[in-house]
């Protein structure tokens, strides 16, 4: 009974594995690129860093309710964007996955912050130049794969 069901499960996963991407084209980069059309990345890397900016204005200008704000839409926005994962690429879903966790965890620490925590709110900045640098090796990777779609890349 167990050999069965090993067997059963096996033969799906073989079937799934020989369907290959669910985005089309003939190489990874072109799949690639058609998810980042697809799930409109692009965009959303965008919305990402000018959340991750206008947090920093909002913290030097020291208003508290406002900051509270930009950081929850900051988590909403990360959550969303996580939502378009897995890429076709492994290494790419695992550098985005990377970066989005780490810009979550920025806007969870600058809400929890906002208040006037100094520990939260640096804790907060070093996540957010953690995910900024992340996104920049996401779109190296898109451009060594050969995909468009990256705010810009060929």
């Amino acid at each position: 009974m167990i050999r069965a069901g090993t067997a059963a499960l096996a033969a799906g996963a073989l079937l799934l594995g020989a369907c290959g991407s669910p985005y089309p084209g003939a190489t990874l980069g072109q799949q690639v690129s058609s998810w980042a059309s697809t799930t409109g990345f692009a965009a959303g890397l965008r919305t990402l860093r000018a959340d991750a900016g206008r947090v920093a204005r909002l913290e030097a200008a020291h208003d508290p309710a406002a900051l509270r704000t930009g950081c929850d839409v900051l988590v909403n926005d990360a959550l969303a964007a996580n939502q378009n994962l897995p890429t076709p690429d492994a290494t790419l879903t695992a550098t985005l996955t990377a970066a989005y966790q780490a810009a979550a965890a920025g806007g969870r620490d600058c809400l929890a912050g906002a208040g006037g925590d100094g520990t939260l709110l640096g804790r907060a900045r070093g996540e957010l130049a953690a995910a900024a640098a992340d996104e920049v090796r996401a779109q190296a990777r898109m451009d060594d794969l050969g995909a468009t779609g990256a705010g810009g890349t060929p």
